[in-house]
């Protein structure tokens, strides 16, 4: 139950009525203080991550066993007007507890301009780096058992611009340069990093991968770095992700996510492969090998300031371009026999193959999902199959470009177009089928207002499945990650 207590100044008393029923409904902790620093509200969610009653906090003054005046944002807010966004912090609760905390903490002015407070919003952080430790403990006991499981770097391809990369690929990999992977979500960038490493001297050393959007931005230092016991409340000496990859390789995907700050740390690794872990003074030496990927042009994260151009030309001694499945149409059908020959056998023994009608689908859809959204169709088309045929006949699409389909043609105008199954009427999905309007009913809505609808739906269905990850959710929907950021900001999700 939130709590606050009658403040002082009559401004911020007026403050926290405006404010009061807003902030009650957050689900994440906020407290505020008035100019004295004490605290004149604490919600719930503050009190769970302190291990305190709430009831007791309010009237006490601002106080902290492991912050200071010059540590404690909150009263540098109240003391020299100073605003805090996004801001890391490690602090020792009363009960002896270290939390990692990401927040906002900004001071409170009157009519005259003067300070009368100050607020402060934030997320624990705690449970993202036991996370990240359990991982690095776990990576760690793998490489010594020396249990890491080999997988085959066979890319299945007969498109000739493949096979000129994967040319190029295999260059890269016995020169042991640096090597960066373009490709949209879902081409397979990390099948050509794996073949990489394995086709490399590095072959039976560490193979370690990072998705560099997975991890909270104030934990990635020290999951690649590693700490040092004593470097901040609670840290205890472990080893980061560079130690344990050291005379193997290293994958960091999504390397665009990495905060450009942090680019130039691994910048200097790049450069002679010396690095210090979080709240050490001696430096590292290690022998790792780089492969880093994206999911959108270099050029464009250059210019958008989220890459260093320095790192990229560090990082491009080995450029790879991994092109989108709609470019490299000869492969469809070779990758579409290759899923069913893996998948048929868990899901549909019977299957033997697939139809000509169904291939000439598979042609002509767009694929904005690239391989992996091709395989989930494969597996979806093989669950929804009717039992005692013999070839695959009918695909399950889910898709923004089927919705549309979907929509505009409901009545399937050619056989490439049954055996897609675009028609809404023959669709294996209920969620896509629009239902029947009821007699006396007025109008539909028109048909950009019906497919943003179903678009916000699909949406959040994918968030929830998901539990909120967006690569996840935007795997499910067979769009790239970086559209699936731009919709939800633009749905305001």
């Amino acid at each position: 139950m939130t709590v606050w207590r009658e403040p002082v100044s009559t401004e911020l008393q007026g403050v926290l009525a405006c404010l009061r029923e807003f902030l009650d409904s957050l689900e994440q902790p906020v407290t505020i203080v008035d100019q004295q620093g004490v605290f004149v509200y604490y919600n719930r969610y503050s009190a769970a991550i302190d291990g305190v009653d709430a009831a007791q906090v309010l009237g006490q003054p601002l106080a902290c066993p492991s912050l200071t005046a010059d540590t404690s944002t909150l009263m540098r807010c109240l003391t020299q007007g100073q605003r805090f966004i996004h801001c890391h912090q490690r602090y020792e609760t009363p009960l002896g507890q270290v939390i990692d905390y990401l927040h906002t903490a900004l001071p409170l002015y009157g009519a005259s301009g003067q300070i009368i407070g100050a607020i402060e919003v934030g997320r624990d952080l705690s449970h993202y780096r036991s996370l990240t430790n359990q991982v690095l403990d776990l990576s760690a006991r793998l490489l010594e058992a020396g249990s890491q499981r080999q997988q085959g770097d066979a890319i299945i391809t007969a498109d000739p611009q493949m096979q000129q990369q994967l040319g190029h690929l295999d260059a890269c990999a016995g020169a042991d340069v640096p090597v960066l992977i373009y490709g949209e979500t879902g081409t397979g960038k990390e099948l050509f990093a794996r073949r990489v490493h394995q086709r490399s001297k590095r072959a039976e050393r560490a193979w370690i991968t990072l998705n560099c959007a997975a991890i909270p931005d104030t934990l990635l230092e020290s999951t690649l770095f590693g700490t040092t016991r004593g470097a901040f409340t609670g840290a205890e000496t472990r080893k980061g992700l560079f130690a344990l990859a050291d005379g193997g390789s290293l994958f960091l995907d999504e390397l665009n996510s990495m905060p450009i700050e942090l680019q130039g740390k691994l910048l200097r690794v790049l450069q002679d492969g010396r690095f210090s872990p979080l709240g050490s003074g001696r430096e590292q030496q290690v022998n790792v090998r780089i492969i880093a990927a994206m999911n959108t042009p270099p050029w464009e994260e250059i210019r958008a300031g989220r890459l260093r151009e320095d790192l990229f030309y560090r990082l491009n001694v080995g450029f790879i371009r991994v092109p989108p499945l709609r470019e490299r149409r000869s492969d469809i059908t070779v990758l579409a026999a290759h899923f069913i020959r893996m998948h048929a056998a868990d899901i549909r023994p019977d299957i033997q193959g697939i139809s000509e009608q169904a291939l000439q689908a598979l042609q002509q859809h767009p694929w904005p999902g690239n391989v992996r959204m091709l395989e989930n169709v494969i597996q979806r088309s093989l669950l929804l199959a009717p039992s005692g045929q013999p070839w695959l006949e009918k695909l399950h699409f889910l898709d923004e470009s089927d919705v549309v389909r979907t929509s505009v043609s409901p009545v399937a105008t050619s056989e490439i177009a049954q055996a897609a199954d675009h028609s809404s009427q023959a669709s294996s999905t209920p969620s896509l089928a629009a239902p029947a309007a009821p007699l006396g009913a007025p109008s539909p809505a028109s048909l950009p207002v019906q497919l943003a609808a179903l678009e916000r739906e699909l949406i959040q269905q994918a968030m929830v499945t998901s539990a909120g990850h967006i690569g996840a959710a935007a795997e499910l929907l067979g769009i790239p990650r970086t559209t699936l950021q731009s919709k939800l900001r633009k749905l305001g999700l």
